[in-house]
């Protein structure tokens, strides 16, 4: 809009110290004003983080929310991950020492894979993907959705380890390890895209 049009179309129309006037000039000067900057993220409670994500925000171009739920999602996931070696461990030594070796760890590894899964879960629901639209949905239905792509991404961890290690003959811990670090980036982009998706509100929305 040409703020000096809109000026000029005024003074001449309205005269000054007119009541009619002096409103509509407060008004044109609202509409015509520069617009307030809006950060992506949601600011905190302490000065200091939002300057800080001030600067994020202009160094992305308005993504320092992404940049805060990744954050977050590392250090959570990390907690998870520590969670699964516990558990893992202390089923281990708590399961019959009748099953064979096998069934053992087996049964071991599914229990400490479902409890890191809910560890996980929880915090990131309640910090990480907070404001995302998907999160309408019941409680239920997120961590559904959030153990199929856990799940899935769990199977692209065993296949990429299996071609690192087989077909690229990288040394095996290097190859889980490079394979956890891409599987990171896909679980964090499929939970925006799947687990966290916003609900559509047409017809047809999907429930």
């Amino acid at each position: 809009m040409d703020q000096s049009l809109v000026r000029g179309n005024v003074d001449d129309v309205l005269k000054p110290g007119d009541e009619m006037g002096d409103l509509v000039e407060e008004v044109v000067e609202h509409v015509t004003a520069p617009l307030c900057y809006l950060p992506s993220y949601h600011p905190t409670r302490w000065s200091t983080i939002n300057r800080v994500l001030d600067v994020v925000d202009e160094v992305t171009h308005g993504r320092a929310d992404w940049v805060v739920r990744f954050v977050s999602y590392l250090f959570f996931g990390g907690a998870a991950a520590v969670v699964n070696l516990i558990v893992f461990a202390v089923g281990l030594a708590l399961l019959p020492g009748s099953l064979n070796p096998f069934m053992r760890t087996l049964v071991a590894d599914v229990i400490a894979c479902e409890v890191s899964l809910i560890a996980n879960f929880i915090p990131n629901d309640y910090f990480t993907f907070r404001h995302v639209p998907g999160r309408q949905r019941s409680w239920f239905l997120r961590c559904a959705r959030f153990h199929v792509t856990a799940l899935v991404g769990f199977l692209l961890t065993v296949l990429l380890q299996q071609f690192f290690s087989h077909v690229v003959h990288i040394y095996p811990l290097v190859g889980q390890a490079l394979a956890i670090l891409i599987v990171l980036f896909y679980n964090f982009t499929f939970h925006h895209l799947f687990t966290y998706r916003h609900i559509a509100t047409g017809p047809s929305a999907a429930r």
